[in-house]
C-alpha cells in the first residue's frame, strides 16, 4: 500500500516547524490558553479533532516505532481539538499523575479524555482521576469512551454489553452535569453496532463518533449514517477517519480519506454531523500518504465557513 515502503519519516523538528509557521502566519507571537491552532469560529477548521493515543501506542500493529505525541499530532494536522484515548499498553500508556499531560494540550481549544480507553479499559481510580482532571482544567468539554460496547465472543466471555452498566454510566453522567461545568459523553460506535439493542445506553450518551472498522465497509457510509441519524434525535454525532486498517495492517489509501473526507465535509455543511476526527497520532509520523494527503486537504477546506 502506498506509503508503507520508502516513505519519509517526519522528524520532531519538522513537527515544530509546522506549528511555528502555522502560528506566524496567523500573526500570532505567543500561545496562550485554548489559542493553539487559532480556529475560527463557524470554520471547517474549528470542528476537526485527533483521536490521540500515547506515543507508540499501536506499535503491535505497525511494527514501526512512533515518537508522535498528541499535542504534536495536532500541530501537525493544524486542529485546534483532541480527543485523549488511554492505550494501557506496554509499547505506550497515559500514567498518573494525569494532569502533567494536560499541560502540553492547554494551548488547544477542545480536548476530551477517555474515562474508557483502547480496548474497554477502564478502573473507578482511573475513572475518578479523570473526572477531576476535566472538572478544573479550562479546555476539557467532555469524557470520551472508547471500545465501550461489546459483541460477539468479547460480550459472551464479558456476560455484559459494555464496559460499564448502565447504573454505573447514569452515576458518571449526573457526575459529569453536577456542579460547575458541564461535560460531554462521548462514545465510539462502529458500524457493527448500528442493529444492536442499545438505547438504554444511548440515552445517557451526549455525541456518537461513528467508525468504518473494515475499509470494504466504506461503501456503505452513507447508508450506515443514515442508520446512525436513526439511533436518537439527541444524539450529536462526529465521524471517524481511520488513517490506518488495523485488520489488514496498513494505510488506506488516499482514494479511500478522500472518500471519508468529503463526506465529512458535506456533513459538515448540512449540520448532520458537528465534527471529523482523524485517528491517530500514531500514524502521523510514518510517512503515510494517508496521512499527508490529509494534511493538505485540511490546509484546502480548514478556514472555509461552514
Amino acid at each position: 500500500m502506498e506509503g508503507v515502503k520508502g516513505g519519509a519519516r517526519i522528524t520532531r523538528r519538522q513537527v515544530l516547524q509546522a506549528a511555528m509557521g502555522l502560528t506566524a502566519g496567523l500573526g500570532v507571537q505567543k500561545i496562550a490558553l485554548g489559542q493553539g491552532c487559532a480556529a475560527k469560529k463557524g470554520t471547517v477548521r474549528d470542528r476537526l479533532w485527533l483521536f490521540a493515543s500515547p506515543a507508540n501506542a499501536a506499535y503491535p500493529w505497525h511494527h514501526r516505532r512512533s515518537l508522535m505525541t498528541p499535542a504534536e499530532g495536532a500541530y501537525y494536522l493544524e486542529i485546534p481539538n483532541v480527543l485523549m484515548i488511554q492505550a494501557h499498553s506496554p509499547y505506550g500508556e497515559f500514567k498518573p499523575p494525569l494532569s502533567q499531560y494536560a499541560i502540553a494540550l492547554r494551548p488547544l481549544k477542545r480536548v476530551v479524555w477517555s474515562i474508557v480507553g483502547s480496548g474497554g479499559y477502564t478502573t473507578p481510580e482511573y475513572r475518578k482521576e479523570v473526572l477531576e482532571m476535566a472538572k478544573q482544567t479550562p479546555n476539557f468539554v467532555g469524557l470520551y469512551m472508547d471500545d465501550f460496547f461489546f459483541t460477539g465472543k468479547r460480550q459472551e466471555k464479558e456476560g455484559k454489553q459494555a464496559a460499564l452498566t448502565v447504573e454505573q454510566l447514569k452515576e458518571i453522567r449526573q457526575q459529569a452535569r453536577g456542579p460547575g461545568k458541564k461535560l460531554d459523553l462521548w462514545v465510539t460506535f462502529y458500524t457493527s453496532l448500528l442493529d444492536l439493542p442499545l438505547g438504554e445506553y444511548l440515552k445517557l450518551i451526549d455525541v456518537v463518533t461513528l467508525w468504518t472498522w473494515n475499509r470494504q465497509d466504506l461503501k456503505d457510509l452513507e447508508s450506515n449514517f443514515k442508520k446512525t441519524e436513526q439511533l436518537g434525535s439527541h444524539l450529536r454525532k462526529t465521524l471517524g477517519c481511520y488513517f490506518f486498517d488495523y485488520t489488514e495492517r496498513e494505510p488506506l489509501s488516499i482514494a479511500e480519506m478522500k472518500l471519508q473526507c468529503e463526506a465529512g465535509l458535506e456533513w459538515l455543511r448540512q449540520g448532520k454531523i458537528e465534527g471529523i476526527v482523524f485517528l491517530s497520532n500514531t500514524e502521523e509520523d510514518l510517512g503515510f500518504e494517508s496521512v499527508e494527503w490529509t494534511r493538505q486537504w485540511i490546509r484546502k477546506v480548514g478556514d472555509v465557513k461552514l
